[in-house]
């Protein structure tokens, strides 16, 4: 009972960290004091600058404690945890199917199923888990398992394969049907869809008609002025793979296009036009730094190996990327709560409503019954089918089961605006739900996963 009720706590407070910062963040946003351009600006800086670092050094680190013992290395067990490059095939997998549970329970309309296979699909995996793993991790004594070993080691190789997943699955899943296209011409035919591209050059035809029936100064206002959406543009990232505005015509390619507006990409060439988007700075870092950690000489020439006296020939310029990287998870969870208070100031239009039914079918599943089978698989694969070392299980595990229990990602939201722009708002009131909720559900889950992963 005590063992329970202490991780009980140490969940709480995992996760009350991590809502204290993003507070900064829904707290900034409220006053005005970080808009569009400032959070933009956050998000940059978290996807090129600190996730990367974070990344890289927590792979190639060594301790510097003076001691005569040979320095771990994450490669040693590569061998252990190569599992992790595939295991978002299956997190993705099952998020699809309950996904599709909660649609058909909930009765959801048609045209509004691919945002819920989407929401339940695609968790945050970046800034969220970092956080929670992190606080985790500095709440267990050095001699344990988790406390001795970073579970972010972990993470960093899941996130290898899962922007891949994020953008192409996701990509091909929220592309509009055909039925949705025609739909959209009869009912607007110069509309843009938010995306900023030419009105002509979308819909030729249909804009040669409306222009004998629109006065001079409603054209220029359309081709000058394309419609935009401050609000929603300020929702382009995510803590888990944030993208620059300013690039968005080369962001939209990894969404299925449409030729004449009618027949979506096939699923191959979605996913071979994600690959090159999948290779985003942290990923590259991570790779980046897999590869230095496995040459001990080159390892050598960041971090002091022998002695451990942090006086290795570039041992500066690597704390000095190790305190930068240490910025990650306070920007990360200020970006989301940034994110959370834009998302609950938006009203949703009655082509993106989304029924309280519904969104409580995906609460359901996502931030319930994903985390049971994330949980179960991992007490299934531990007891009859995987051999994880005991010194680096538990922390294996742990992260095993923790991307499956967090609410949806934001960058859901990037390709929904995309895609179908119709349906930004009702996404935003799903992911904005989830947080509200994610107090009460994600510490209960937190604490579960932990009690399991200790019990290894």
């Amino acid at each position: 009972m005590d063992s329970l009720s202490s991780t009980f706590f140490a969940a709480l407070r995992s996760v009350g960290t991590a809502s204290t910062m993003a507070a900064a963040g829904f707290y900034l946003h409220r006053r005005q004091f970080v808009g569009a351009s400032g959070k933009k600006a956050l998000a940059r800086m978290s996807q090129q600058v600190t996730i990367p670092c974070l990344f890289f050094t927590k792979i190639v680190d060594c301790p510097q404690n003076f001691s005569a013992d040979k320095c771990p290395s994450f490669t040693d067990n590569l061998s252990d945890v190569w599992v992790l490059l595939f295991w978002p095939v299956y997190v993705v997998a099952c998020g699809l199917l309950v996904g599709e549970m909660a649609a058909r329970i909930s009765s959801t309309p048609k045209r509004q199923r691919p945002s819920v296979l989407a929401a339940c699909a695609f968790a945050n995996s970046t800034g969220l888990p970092i956080t929670l793993l992190t606080v985790i991790h500095s709440n267990f004594p050095l001699t344990s398992e988790i406390g001795k070993v970073d579970p972010n080691l972990f993470l960093s190789v899941y996130l290898i394969l899962y922007p891949v997943l994020q953008w192409g699955v996701g990509g091909w899943l929220l592309s509009p049907s055909e039925s949705d296209t025609y739909q959209d011409s009869e009912m607007n035919p110069l509309s843009s869809k938010d995306s900023g591209v030419d009105l002509e050059s979308k819909n030729s035809e249909a804009a040669s008609t409306m222009i004998e029936e629109l006065s001079l100064k409603n054209i220029l206002e359309q081709h000058t002025h394309p419609r935009t959406n401050t609000t929603n543009s300020s929702l382009e990232s995510e803590d888990d793979s944030v993208l620059p505005r300013e690039n968005i015509t080369e962001q939209a390619e990894t969404i299925p296009k449409h030729s004449n507006g009618i027949s979506p990409r096939p699923f191959k060439e979605t996913i071979l036009t994600a690959l090159p988007k999948a290779f985003q700075p942290p990923v590259i870092a991570a790779l980046v730094g897999l590869f230095i950690s496995a040459f001990i000489p080159l390892r050598g020439i960041f971090v002091d190996l022998h002695d451990r006296d942090d006086d290795a020939p570039l041992e500066w310029l690597f704390d000095g990327l190790q305190l930068i990287g240490q910025a990650a998870i306070p920007i990360n969870m200020c970006i989301l709560g940034i994110n959370l208070s834009i998302t609950s100031q938006m009203k949703p239009s009655p082509s993106g409503y989304v029924s309280g039914k519904t969104i409580a079918a995906i609460i359901v599943a996502k931030m319930i019954i994903m985390p049971c089978i994330g949980i179960l698989t991992a007490i299934v694969l531990k007891n009859y089918i995987w051999n994880i070392p005991d010194a680096i299980d538990g922390p294996f595990y742990l992260v095993l089961m923790i991307v499956t229990i967090t609410p949806t990602a934001n960058t859901v939201m990037v390709m929904v605006e995309l895609s179908d722009g119709e349906a930004k708002e009702g996404m935003a009131r799903i992911i904005c739900m989830q947080y509200t909720v994610a107090p009460v559900l994600l510490s209960i889950s937190v604490m579960l996963i932990v009690q399991v992963a200790t019990l290894w």
